[in-house]
């Protein structure tokens, strides 16, 4: 995601005029009705909407505690996410993950990783300098050594010197024919070897992929960094959960 700068406050009050015009607009309340709720009176709120005072912090209060809207709703998706990310690298204890829609596996369409659903919060001791980490949920899938039951939780980074730096040992989420699969791989002459891939004979994912003309990241999207039970019903991203072992970051 590109960067974004913090609003300010005097955007904020603003974007709080907008939604409070939207709300009237679309008959929620009525001024009359919204004044007499704040406390205020009708022409100053009028005043306020018209741009003809400017809305003040106690109103804008007012307005947020009446109406019952987290000052959070202000800020765009892309604020919020910088927000975090700014707090995450003064912090040496947490680092916020977004939790991704859908699933990784071999019937469900990859996962689109700018579609976040909700957030969590990882120990940073896991994979400390790995970049662009995310938790998804994983689908069951027959060439995994492990059974992968409904709830089960992949947290992966898509890291680009993670994964293109390719070790055999540690497991990768590949993107094949609009699906995905956790898998171990190896380079092999300008080839991309998947591991494991024997058992299933039926020909829809190849045991090579060959990577003249396409780039090891198209295939590649992230390196597993830990996979275990929904993180969001026990302690999170705990290492006794772990179906996998932590992995480390060159």
């Amino acid at each position: 995601m590109s960067g974004a700068s913090d609003p300010g406050f005097e955007k904020l009050l603003r974007r709080l005029v907008k939604r409070v015009a939207a709300s009237l607009a679309n008959g929620e309340y009525t001024e009359r009705g919204l004044a007499r709720l704040l406390g205020i009176s009708q022409p100053h709120l009028h005043h306020i909407l018209c741009g003809k005072r400017s809305l003040t912090a106690n109103v804008a209060d007012l307005i947020l505690a009446s109406l019952e809207w987290p000052l959070g709703d202000l800020f765009s998706t892309e604020e919020l996410f910088q927000l975090l990310l700014r707090r995450q690298a003064q912090s040496e204890s947490w680092r916020p993950v977004p939790l991704v829609e859908g699933r990784i596996g071999p019937n469900s369409r990859f996962p689109d990783f700018g579609r976040i659903s909700g957030w969590l919060c990882s120990s940073a001791r896991i994979c400390p300098s790995a970049r662009r980490i995310f938790l998804a949920a994983l689908e069951p899938d027959p060439v995994l050594p492990f059974p992968v039951q409904d709830g089960l939780h992949a947290l992966v980074a898509l890291d680009e010197t993670l994964r293109a730096a390719v070790d055999p040992a540690g497991w990768y989420v590949l993107q094949w024919g609009g699906a995905g699969y956790v898998r171990r791989i190896r380079i092999e002459a300008n080839t991309l070897a998947v591991l494991g891939q024997a058992s299933l004979g039926s020909g829809v994912e190849p045991g090579e992929i060959p990577l003249a003309g396409r780039s090891l990241l198209s295939v590649v999207r992230a390196r597993l960094l830990w996979a275990g039970p929904d993180p969001r019903k026990f302690d999170p991203f705990s290492q006794s959960g772990s179906v996998f072992p932590p992995a480390t970051a060159s």
